[in-house]
C-alpha cells in the first residue's frame, strides 16, 4: 500500500518553459528514461501544494517489466502538510526471481481530517465556534516492504502468480490538538499515539500488457497481516485486503479503455484509526473529502473509460481523457449484506491525462462529485 498521502496532486507550471529535466542514455542492452518536474498542484483535501516528482525507470534487454524503478517525492501544502516519500521497486533482487518494494515517508499534517468512527449521515457544518473541529495535528513516519516470489511464471505472456510477504512498520502520533476538535472528544484507539508493526502473507496475479498505461488484461493482490504486541506493535489487529482489476479496450474513432477495479478491506481488534479502512478521497471515492467514511470495513468498486487523444511529437508528449464512476462504503463488523446495500456512497467525474518523455510518466487530473461537494485532484499515474 502507497502512503496515503504518496505524490498527491501535481500539475506541471508552464511546462515548456519550466525546469522539466529529462535523459535517455540507450545502448542495445540498457536504457535509463527519467524526469525531474518542479511542480505546483491543488488538492481540495490539501490545499495549494508546491515541490518536486523525480521518476527514474531502469531497462534492460530481457528482463521484464524493467529492471529497476525509482521514485522520490517532496511536497509542502497550504494546509500544512509535510511529506517526503521514497519508493523502489526491483524485479529479480539480487539476481535471483524475487521481487522487492521498499517504501520509506514521513509526513506532518496540521490539517488531517477526522469525522468520527461510523459517522454515515450527512456532513454538517463544524460547530458554532469550533472551525477545526473534523481536523487535527499529526506525525507519521513509515516503511512498508513486500517480497514476492513467483510460483508461475509463463514464458509466452506476462502471466504470473506471485506469493508475498510484507512488513509494515508504522508511528503515528496526533499532538498539540485542542479540545474543540472531535477527534479530542471521541478519544479512538490510537489517540495517544503509538506504532503498528505489521507482518504478513499473500498473493498477487499479474495479466496486464503494462504495469503503468494498461489497457487489457487482469490484475489481483490479496494479503492477511496481523500486528501484535508479541512482536513490538502497540495494537493487537488483523487485517484483510483484496485489490482486483481488469481491463479490456475497443476502438471508438479512437481505442477508448474500460479499467475496473475492487478493492476490500477487513480489520478486526484493536484497531488505531489510522489503519481504520476508509472511503472518500483521491484514491476511493473522488468527490468525497479525504477519510470521510470511516469505520472497520471498507469496499470501492471504481470504473473509469480512458483513451488518449492526440500527440505532440515535438516535446514526446501524449494528451487525453478519463470519465469515471465510483461506488463503496465503510461498514462496521456487525453490519449484514442488507445494512451494506442499503447506504451505498457514489461518485463520478472526469478528468485529463498527460504523458510527458516516457510513456510510463502520466501525469492526472481529476473532478469528482458527491452529495456533499465535489473534489479537485492532480496526481501522478492511473489511479489503477
Amino acid at each position: 500500500m502507497i502512503i496515503k498521502y504518496r505524490l498527491l496532486a501535481i500539475i506541471l507550471i508552464c511546462l515548456s518553459l519550466s525546469g522539466v529535466t529529462t535523459a535517455r542514455q540507450q545502448t542495445p542492452q540498457d536504457s535509463l528514461d527519467f524526469a525531474f518536474i518542479p511542480a505546483i498542484s491543488y488538492n481540495s483535501d490539501f490545499g495549494l501544494m508546491g515541490g518536486g516528482l523525480f521518476s527514474w525507470y531502469h531497462f534492460r534487454d530481457s528482463i521484464t517489466p524493467f529492471y529497476r524503478y525509482t521514485q522520490v517525492a517532496a511536497i509542502a501544502s497550504t494546509k500544512g502538510l509535510y511529506t517526503f516519500q521514497l519508493l523502489v521497486d526491483k524485479p529479480h533482487a539480487f539476481n535471483s526471481d524475487f521481487r522487492t518494494t521498499t517504501e520509506i515517508y514521513g509526513y506532518r499534517f496540521f490539517q488531517d481530517a477526522y469525522y468520527g468512527i461510523g459517522n454515515y449521515d450527512k456532513l454538517t457544518d463544524p460547530p458554532a465556534g469550533k472551525p477545526d473541529y473534523y481536523t487535527f495535528k499529526s506525525f507519521s513516519v513509515g516503511i512498508e516492504h513486500t517480497t514476492r516470489y513467483p510460483l508461475f511464471k509463463s514464458t509466452s505472456s506476462v502471466k504470473q502468480f506471485d506469493l508475498k510477504h510484507t512488513i509494515d512498520l508504522k508511528y503515528e502520533t496526533p499532538w498539540d490538538n485542542a479540545t474543540d476538535r472531535l477527534i479530542t472528544e471521541e478519544r479512538p484507539a490510537g489517540y495517544k499515539g503509538g506504532k503498528t508493526f505489521m507482518m504478513g502473507l499473500g498473493f498477487t496475479w499479474e495479466n496486464r500488457d503494462n504495469e503503468f498505461r494498461p489497457t487489457v488484461g487482469t490484475f489481483m493482490d490479496a494479503g492477511f497481516q496481523a500486528g501484535s504486541e508479541f512482536w513490538g506493535s502497540s495494537f493487537n489487529l488483523t487485517q484483510f485486503e483484496l485489490d482486483a482489476r481488469s481491463y479490456f479496450t475497443f476502438h471508438l474513432i479512437k481505442d477508448v479503455t474500460v479499467a475496473n477495479r475492487f478493492l476490500l478491506e477487513l480489520t478486526n481488534g484493536n484497531v488505531p484509526y489510522w489503519k481504520l479502512p476508509y472511503v472518500g478521497d483521491e484514491e476511493t471515492l473522488r468527490g468525497y473529502a479525504s477519510h470521510r467514511f470511516l469505520d472497520d470495513n471498507a469496499f470501492v468498486f471504481n470504473t473509469e473509460l480512458r483513451t488518449w487523444l492526440f500527440s505532440v511529437p515535438e516535446i514526446q508528449a501524449e494528451f487525453g481523457g478519463t470519465i469515471f464512476y465510483d461506488l463503496g462504503r465503510s461498514f462496521p463488523n456487525t453490519s449484514s449484506f442488507s445494512d451494506i446495500a442499503s447506504d451505498l456512497k457514489q461518485t463520478f467525474g472526469f478528468g485529463g491525462t498527460a504523458s510527458f518523455f516516457s510513456p510510463n510518466f502520466i501525469i492526472r487530473g481529476d473532478i469528482g462529485f458527491s452529495d456533499e461537494g465535489y473534489g479537485i485532484y492532480f496526481t501522478a499515474g492511473y489511479l489503477f
